[in-house]
């Protein structure tokens, strides 16, 4: 073979090794990241979020729509309902979109729609605004995973992304807001009264016991069972929010409570709830003074804003003398079976006879069979 063909050769060999080596090259951190799905959706920045729309298809009528805003640094609601938000909840959504980054795309055409529940009918709409801008819009499906389908309006993929956010866009609107009604520190506590048709019962704390103020007066006063009751009271939750044309009948004059605190942690201050109407068999409605706000809570939260005298007092001991007063228990009836000395065991015909049976014993025996048709002759 000559030396040219040699070098042509040796070329070729050259040629497909660096070919070979291109197409089997480690993929660098660029062109790995270039290859991952991006996001169709804006950067979150966090702090620029103040505006949370939930639109809820599966929701109960009057509460599919839940707003949310930031006001002066809080979250508040202001649909259905107005007040404020748990802590941190709207906070925790938004770290969550803030975070939510494409996986894969899950389905490429919108026959994957319903499948993920990324359809109008299922999924959550979900909107995050700053100020008028959108910077989130998106519908959330179902679980993928440990991730969350979701689509974008307008595109016809499914993506998964690597947050799990389904249950967290789906909660109930009272589970948004707020439920504390009182939150006070029991040592913070001076004094307590309530106000009911039974009377006013007016407390003062002594130390780490209570004593009833001038004019109260409870016999049997337990003392610990006044501390139990203001330690419900301090801290009152709520199950729920009256629904705007609810009859709640809370007035003035309603069975309330007033705890009075010395300067703790929120200051020295004056807290005052109202109970009201019954919500249903087993809730009420209860107001706190100061707020526009009307919560539904359990009967046990009822019974401890208007308590009975019962409530504060040491059960009456058992008389011991009550069971003698007690009516006698009425005689056993007679034995349906001959009893000795009528054939049955013990008598005449039966084993260990002999025995006399009294006469007005044997006149009810004879009744008895008499009235069964069955009367000795």
């Amino acid at each position: 073979m000559s030396s040219k063909n040699i070098g042509i050769g040796l070329a070729v060999v050259a040629v497909l090794g660096g070919l070979t080596a291109y197409v089997y090259r480690p993929q660098t951190q660029e062109s790995a990241a270039s290859a991952a799905p991006t996001n169709p959706w804006s950067r979150v920045e966090v702090a620029r979020i103040d505006h949370v729309t939930l639109h809820r298809p599966s929701g109960a009528e009057g509460q599919r729509d839940i707003e949310l805003e930031k006001r002066d640094g809080a979250w508040t609601m202001t649909a259905p309902g107005r007040g404020p938000t748990e802590a941190r909840a709207v906070e925790d959504l938004v770290q969550r979109f803030a975070d939510m980054r494409v996986t894969r795309i899950a389905g490429r055409n919108t026959a994957s729609h319903g499948t993920f529940e990324v359809d109008d009918a299922h999924a959550v709409h979900v909107t995050l605004k700053s100020g008028a801008s959108s910077v989130v819009d998106v519908f959330v499906g179902s679980t993928i995973g440990s991730g969350t389908a979701v689509r974008v309006p307008g595109r016809p993929e499914t993506f998964e992304v690597d947050q799990a956010i389904t249950s967290m866009v789906q909660r109930e609107a009272r589970d948004w807001r707020n439920r504390e009604i009182t939150h006070l520190n029991r040592g913070d506590v001076a004094s307590v009264e309530w106000t009911n048709r039974n009377g006013t019962f007016h407390f003062n704390k002594s130390g780490e016991t209570w004593t009833a103020a001038t004019g109260t007066t409870v016999e049997r006063l337990d003392t610990a069972r006044v501390g139990s009751l203001v330690d419900s009271i301090t801290n009152l939750r709520a199950t729920d929010f009256a629904a705007p044309a609810a009859a709640v009948g809370i007035a003035a004059d309603s069975p309330r409570f007033t705890l009075t605190t010395t300067a703790g942690d929120g200051g020295a201050q004056t807290v005052t709830v109202r109970l009201g109407n019954n919500s249903g068999d087993s809730d009420a409605f209860v107001q706190r003074e100061g707020s526009d706000i009307v919560y539904v809570v359990t009967r046990s939260v009822a019974e401890s804003i208007n308590p009975a005298v019962t409530a504060f007092q040491t059960p009456l001991p058992v008389d011991a003398g009550a069971a003698a007063d007690a009516p006698a228990p009425a005689p056993a009836a007679a034995p349906s079976f001959p009893p000795p000395g009528m054939g049955g065991p013990g008598g005449p015909g039966g084993p260990g006879g002999g025995q006399q049976i009294p006469p007005e014993v044997m006149e009810q025996l004879r009744r008895q069979l008499q009235q069964r048709g069955a009367a000795p002759h």
